[in-house]
């Protein structure tokens, strides 16, 4: 049976619609890409750097604040393993910026901050700096906080890219009771939330040693 043979002037227009189609399709991609990298991540929200950032800086100030250089005991208190990444607001990684830890010990003292109370452990190092790796990985080693002065548990947190501005903030945990706290009552609606961190027991790791995980996006 002969094949019907199609006047050139619709092959003509097949093949262009075939081409609009294709033409329509790639046009799309940049703009599903563009809707994809359009999706930020909110901004971790600031809170004030308190009085007890140090005023003078430990010679010891690694990421690890349950043991200081020369001494043989360890910090009093539960072991917290902190763990976060920092990143931008497209969810890039920020590489090889400093974040700054610090907080009380488990008497409710800061070290290296003019704070004279007693007691107070001398084995817990109070501050610390880590720096994230090419995935924007940071990671500490402390205690859990413990509420002071009328203040809830929180540790202190200070991100500083090579370039952009510094981000000082504070983290909860979760659970932890917050009525009547200062900083938190003068806070918009939604911070509290943007700032607690779950922290769970682990395994392999000291008795009854607890991690916590949280992230620190950059404006």
């Amino acid at each position: 049976m002969p094949r019907r043979r199609i006047p050139p002037s619709r092959r003509i227009a097949a093949e262009r619609r075939r081409t609009l189609f294709v033409l329509a399709a790639i046009a799309l991609l940049p703009v599903a890409q563009v809707g994809a990298q359009s999706a930020v991540l909110a901004p971790t929200p600031s809170q004030p750097e308190g009085p007890f950032y140090p005023k003078t800086l430990p010679a010891d100030r690694d990421s690890d604040l349950t043991q200081i250089v020369g001494h043989a005991a360890k910090a009093k208190g539960t072991p917290l393993y902190l763990s976060g990444r920092a990143l931008m607001r497209n969810g890039r990684p920020v590489a090889n910026a400093t974040v700054e830890l610090w907080q009380c010990d488990v008497y409710g003292r800061y070290h290296h901050a003019g704070d004279d109370g007693v007691p107070r452990d001398e084995n817990f190092q109070g501050y610390g700096v880590a720096t994230t790796d090419a995935d924007g990985r940071y990671a500490f080693k402390t205690i859990r906080p413990v509420p002071y002065g009328g203040r809830p548990p929180h540790l202190h947190v200070r991100l500083r890219p090579q370039v952009g501005g510094t981000l000082t903030t504070q983290i909860y945990i979760t659970g932890d009771p917050v009525d009547g706290d200062a900083v938190l009552s003068g806070s918009p609606g939604g911070v509290l939330e943007r700032l607690t961190m779950t922290i769970v027991r682990v395994s392999g790791r000291e008795p009854g040693a607890l991690a916590g995980t949280f992230d620190l996006v950059t404006r």
